[in-house]
């Protein structure tokens, strides 16, 4: 499959990420359920409690004064009697307020203190026993709580994986295909039947069905563009072969116009067959060899300018460098030479080419009629000519020039200004540049 397209992040990664953020909510629910139920143990119920005490103690000390003060395993009162601490611990006579922490024997008991005229009631109450019991029959159930709920949200996502399977396996399949005749072919779901739900075996099922029509459409095209070619290409060269009979023998005036009207249309209809032919194969570029650049480019100016003998061509070679790169000389030649008969074609009986080779940069510039905006921007599209009665051309050569181009991973740009000519830059990838020359002919 294509790497072009971003890929967003897998099913199972969204999954799993569902998974970990309903344990992260569900752990700090319960954490804080945990926390809040501590805090209203120690600020409600033992707050309750110690006051319900001291009610109890004062209300029994108004009855019998000797009524004893509480003295139990987690409580202990103390009492004042006209501000007198010193029968009590220091840190009680501290207390800011009513109902607090102090520090008594390197603890943190809760105190509380009441007042009845010049009495005051100081309850200490322990709660480490009460936090155990809070613990045991508190937090302990909500944990357990915790593993109930843990376990059915793993319990679901182990089935929502296992539901998942059927799709990730087909994704995986669908990657390692090669769009091909042959890959499409080997496109079968087997495996994938054998455990795959309703909703899964009509997936595949479309898939097996669509990559076979695919593959019937592929090897369609192959066939045709193999006899279409082969049957192409014999008469193209009968006529060719014929045209050179033809100029070897003496013609009238009028023939002769026709047979050289005749012979660059021969040769751009071989050209517009071998380009259909590179259209029709698969999307990679073979045959590449490292090839001197200058010398290929040079030839295949020189055979594209051939093509149009009742023109006289102005030629200017600037060569700043002198470089190499891992290329296809049949694709590299059918770009050049469409960008140099069509700088010959619109740029009068005397076009003025210049060539130049600048690193990377293949630069062809004419002086010919030039384009307007509107037709620049449409130049690449197949079938359009700016010049809808020019006597030569097919409409395809810079249609032809921007795939391949994007096929060997070059680039081609064009600038053009109406009556002034036009600039062409083919950028090459891979170069190296072998040597660097300052000449000009």
């Amino acid at each position: 499959m294509s790497n072009a397209i971003k890929k967003d992040k897998g099913l199972v990664s969204k999954l799993n990420k569902v998974f970990f953020i309903q344990l992260i909510f569900i752990s700090l629910a319960t954490i804080g359920g945990v926390f809040g139920a501590a805090k209203v143990v120690e600020n409600v119920l033992i707050k309750q409690a110690l006051q319900g005490e001291a009610q109890f103690f004062w209300e029994h000390r108004a009855k019998n004064p000797d009524f004893p003060l509480p003295k139990t395993m987690n409580l202990t009162g103390y009492m004042v009697n006209n501000d007198d601490f010193s029968q009590v611990p220091a840190p009680l006579a501290q207390m800011q307020e009513s109902y607090q922490r102090v520090e008594l024997n390197h603890k943190m008991p809760i105190a509380y203190v009441t007042q009845k005229g010049n009495q005051k009631l100081f309850l200490v109450f322990e709660e480490a026993q009460v936090s155990k019991l809070a613990f045991y029959f508190g937090i302990t159930p909500l944990v357990i709580v915790l593993l109930v709920i843990y376990l059915p949200a793993f319990v679901s996502y182990v089935y929502s994986k296992r539901a998942l399977s059927p799709i990730l396996q087909l994704v995986r399949k669908l990657e390692q295909v090669d769009i091909s005749q042959t890959g499409l072919s080997r496109l079968h779901f087997d495996d994938l039947n054998q455990n795959a739900n309703n909703e899964i075996a009509t997936l595949v099922a479309t898939f097996e069905n669509v990559s076979g029509r695919i593959a019937e459409f592929v090897n369609r095209e192959r066939n045709f563009s193999r006899y279409a070619g082969h049957e192409l290409r014999t008469p193209l060269a009968v006529l060719k072969g014929n045209i050179e009979l033809l100029k070897k023998q003496p013609l009238a005036a009028s023939a002769e116009r026709l047979v050289n009207r005749m012979e660059p249309m021969v040769v751009d209809m071989q050209s517009l067959i071998e380009a259909l032919l590179v259209l029709s194969r698969e999307n990679q570029v073979t045959n590449q060899q490292v090839t001197v650049v200058n010398d290929l480019l040079r030839n295949t100016i020189e055979q594209a300018i051939a093509l149009f003998p009742e023109k006289t061509v102005h030629l200017t070679w600037q060569a700043r460098h002198l470089i190499e790169a891992p290329l296809s000389e049949q694709l590299f030649a059918m770009i050049i030479s469409n960008l140099v008969r069509n700088a010959c074609l619109y740029s009068g009986d005397e076009p003025e080419l210049t060539v130049t080779i600048d690193h990377n940069h293949i630069i062809i510039s004419d002086k010919g009629k030039g384009m307007d905006a509107r037709t620049l921007a449409r130049i690449k599209e197949p079938f359009y000519r700016g010049d809808e009665f020019a006597e030569k051309g097919f409409g395809l050569g810079l249609s032809i020039v921007d795939w391949l181009c994007q096929q060997c991973g070059w680039q081609v740009a064009f600038e053009s200004q109406l009556n002034e000519g036009t600039t062409v830059t083919l950028t090459l990838t891979q170069v190296n540049s072998l040597a660097t020359q300052e000449t000009k002919q």
